[in-house]
């Protein structure tokens, strides 16, 4: 097997020590959760929303650009605070939160849905496999009426070169 300085990614000419590099990746996949119930009190864990895998081998210094939109439908009368996380899994296994916080809040005076969606870029990675999740953080308040529901949630990730 041929390798560059030890290291062999899958994208190498079998013939040769030169290393196919490509300029991006993609992932992406869709979720949601709900129908959830009144939450005033920490929940024990996060509820996931979405996850997406993206295999970043061929890139050197990576940047990961994490899209994620959603709808959020709300019964009448709720009052809510959703703060939404975002996580990383690496090829190792291990987990680390990464990125701000990202608050969804609203006081719903009549049956609707909301948009919702945010970006984030993680970058100075090394190549390799990362599974991002969105998840409800564990201090978010779902108070008066439950039901509320995240639909149509879609996270997309654009790995590039830095």
């Amino acid at each position: 097997m041929n390798s560059v300085m030890g290291y062999n990614d899958g994208f190498q000419y079998p013939e040769s020590n030169h290393r196919i590099e490509r300029s991006v990746a993609f992932g992406s996949s869709t979720g949601g959760a709900g129908p959830l119930p009144i939450i005033t009190t920490l929940l024990a864990d996060p509820i996931n929303v979405v996850s997406t895998a993206i295999e970043t081998a061929g890139l050197r210094d990576v940047t990961n650009l994490l899209i994620f939109t959603s709808i959020i439908s709300l019964p009448l009368g709720i009052s809510v605070t959703l703060n939404f996380q975002i996580t990383r899994t690496n090829t190792d296994g291990s987990t680390i939160k990464v990125g701000p916080t990202y608050t969804f809040s609203t006081l719903a005076t009549a049956l609707e849905s909301e948009s919702f969606a945010f970006q984030f870029a993680d970058s100075n990675l090394r190549p390799g496999n990362y599974t991002y999740s969105v998840e409800i953080s564990t201090n978010s308040i779902i108070d008066i009426t439950p039901g509320l529901t995240v639909n149509n949630a879609t996270l997309s990730i654009i790995g590039f070169n830095d």
